[in-house]
């Protein structure tokens, strides 16, 4: 009985070495190299120890695959040992099962939870490592070297430090290291939003149909003309019968080409002709979901400067042009689909004056707000979401320490929005 005891102590310990050093293995191959740095900066000794793992890859893989492995295999020994003692031989079956499932088990639930805290678990596992690699000095040396071998015979290099950057690590660069140089902040932004644009979806930067002025194709040349002159605009997106069906796109200079022609000899029935004889029909749809970067490529590729953004049952939600694609990278870029609106403008100290249509990201740029993004795109829809209604004027809302309050609404959405910062969050906000 108290051997075991003892055999199954041993077999506990082993499984917890086990998900120590499989947990380590995913823990290092996830940590942002950058973040540690940081922290060793500061004096973290664990840091420090976990910056000279990261720097010598093959150093930490040959300790904790050589932990991992040395760990299952006594394990599995030991419990092997002990099964057949308390079931015989002639269970086999179970006690494979019951060898492999805790083992399987264990590994995959400490990779998963180790590698959401990556670089916390990195740096409280950098001395256990560190000693470990000592302790088992003979099997990690020899790995380690083989590993450096292979990998000059294979591509003639000889391995090298942890010199690549993530998509995680180069936006902490950016915010926290870049403080004290001399990147101005709308290079940060630039970059910041070249780094995000791959997951950047249509339907994210399109304008809506809510937001756009269009044409029946039931509209006459005169009428086509004083609103395109009226609004400045260059190219109408015109539907038939209802606004969701987009069938093409009409150009000022086309329309202007027609009347042109048609001179002072107009005559009455001219006067009244649709502008169905000069729309270009839309030879580009894409759905909502398509990534941003793909279409600006296609768009390049067909020579369109615009596409009509359609929902999964066919029908139009939006008209997506280049310059909405290019605003992602290099931020506003005025066409004739931008209103010419200021978005916000500073008023007093802590208080700011934002149109309800800016957007959450754009918000959470210009002043010192973490405000979630969720089912809205805009502070108005934030405001909706969280009020559940359509304010009315001087309605407030208070949301963690920001006090919102509705400065000017109709009967269908909310128009300007004061906001009001405590403390010392004031900042001034950016043209």
């Amino acid at each position: 009985m108290t051997d075991n005891l003892v055999t199954l102590t041993l077999i506990v310990l082993c499984l917890c070495l086990e998900g120590l050093y499989s947990g380590g293995e995913i823990a290092y191959i996830s940590s942002d190299i950058h973040r540690i740095r940081s922290k060793a900066q500061k004096g973290s000794r664990s840091a420090v120890r976990a910056l000279k793992l990261l720097e010598s890859p093959e150093w930490f893989l040959a300790t904790t695959l050589t932990g991992t492995n040395l760990s299952i295999v006594t394990s599995t020994t030991l419990a092997t040992a002990l099964l057949i003692t308390m079931l015989g031989t002639s269970r086999g079956e179970m006690t494979s099962l019951l060898i492999m499932v805790p083992t399987l088990l264990l590994m995959i639930v400490s990779r998963s939870l180790f590698q959401q805290h990556a670089e916390t678990m990195a740096i409280r596992l950098a001395h256990f490592i560190w000693y470990s690699s000592f302790l088992l000095f003979p099997a990690v040396y020899l790995i380690a070297k083989l590993s450096r071998g292979t990998l000059k015979i294979s591509t003639g290099e000889t391995g090298r430090p942890y010199t690549y950057v993530t998509k995680k690590g180069l936006k902490y660069l950016l915010e926290k290291q870049g403080v004290n140089t001399d990147i101005l902040r709308v290079e940060k932004d630039m970059v910041t939003n070249i780094i995000d644009f791959s997951d950047v979806t249509v339907g994210r930067i399109m304008v809506p149909l809510s937001k756009m002025i269009s044409l029946p194709v039931t509209a006459t040349l005169r009428e086509a003309e004083k609103l395109a002159a009226d609004k400045n605009y260059l190219r109408i997106p015109v539907y038939r019968d209802q606004i969701f069906n987009i069938i093409g796109i009409l150009h000022y200079f086309d329309l202007s080409e027609i009347l042109r022609t048609q001179g002072a000899n107009t005559s009455n029935a001219e006067e009244n002709e649709t502008i169905e004889c000069c729309v270009k029909p839309v030879v580009f749809y894409v759905p909502e979901t398509k990534i941003a970067k793909d279409l600006l490529i296609e768009l390049h590729v067909r020579g369109e400067r615009m596409a009509v953004v359609v929902d999964e049952y066919g029908g139009a939600v939006g008209i997506v042009t280049m310059e909405d694609i290019l605003e992602e990278i290099v931020g506003e870029i005025d066409d004739e689909y931008d209103s010419g609106e200021k978005m916000h403008k500073r008023i007093g100290p802590g208080k700011y004056l934002f149109n309800a249509k800016i957007s959450i990201e754009k918000i959470n740029q210009v002043i010192p707000l973490e405000l979630p993004e969720r089912d809205y795109e805009t502070l108005g829809g934030f405001l909706l979401y969280h009020m559940g209604k359509i304010p009315k004027r001087k309605e407030a809302l208070r949301y963690e320490n920001t006090l919102f309050v509705i400065e000017d609404a109709d009967a269908k959405s909310i128009k300007e929005v004061l906001i009001e910062l405590s403390g010392d969050a004031d900042r001034d906000v950016g043209s």
